[in-house]
């Protein structure tokens, strides 16, 4: 019997070593346009409950892949000439002691290999302009935002946390190019470069 069942068992051995060396796949790469490129770094345990995350990357003239940002909020990347738009992850320390390492979504724009730039509240300005609505009231209800491209413009979609009458749920404006290279001049000019607590990606924010 000894010897039926250790040739069995070495055989259930292999397989299980095989079964648990094909959960730990590989990362997958997606070319985009003007060398921009999303990287899929899928998750090596099948038990994690976390999706895959996804970064947006650049490959520059030498070949050589840098990274613009580590975790993409959807795949809305929206990409003209070298300039990119997109809704990435932001760490940040939350208010909660057992969260310390939660993000949430912001608006960024970016000329590869410059550092992102966090174009958020600038967005989120324009938009109570033409809506007529608070500024300071806007930045404290916002959610969340969505990009759809619209050929020559950028249709931002923003979503807000409601907890007041009067308030719309999501607003939505469409900015052109020059608008958002406006923008990226203003926060260049005024921001400061910041370093996200996770993963020290560095950005510049107004």
């Amino acid at each position: 019997m000894k010897t039926v069942n250790k040739p069995v068992f070495c055989l259930f051995s292999a397989l299980l070593f095989l079964g648990l060396v094909g959960c730990k796949t590989h990362t997958q790469t997606q070319n985009l346009t003007n060398g921009y490129e999303e990287i899929t770094h899928p998750n090596v345990s099948p038990n994690d409950s976390i999706m895959a995350r996804i970064s947006l990357n650049h490959r520059g003239p030498d070949g050589e892949s840098a990274l613009v940002w580590p975790s993409l909020f959807g795949t809305d990347v929206i990409i003209k000439d070298d300039l990119a738009v997109f809704v990435g992850d932001e760490a940040y320390v939350s208010s909660n002691p057992d969260d310390l390492r939660g993000t949430k979504p912001r608006l960024f724009a970016v000329v590869a290999p410059n550092p992102p730039l966090d174009i958020t509240d600038e967005v989120v300005w324009y938009w109570c302009k033409a809506s007529g609505k608070d500024f300071a009231r806007a930045l404290q209800l916002f959610n969340m935002a969505t990009l759809v491209n619209r050929g020559d413009k950028v249709e931002v979609q923003l979503d807000f946390y409601v907890n007041e009458s009067g308030w719309p749920d999501n607003g939505s404006l469409q900015l052109d190019w020059n608008q958002i290279s406006e923008i990226m001049r203003t926060v260049k000019a005024k921001g400061k470069v910041q370093r996200d607590p996770r993963w020290g990606t560095p950005y510049i924010q107004n």
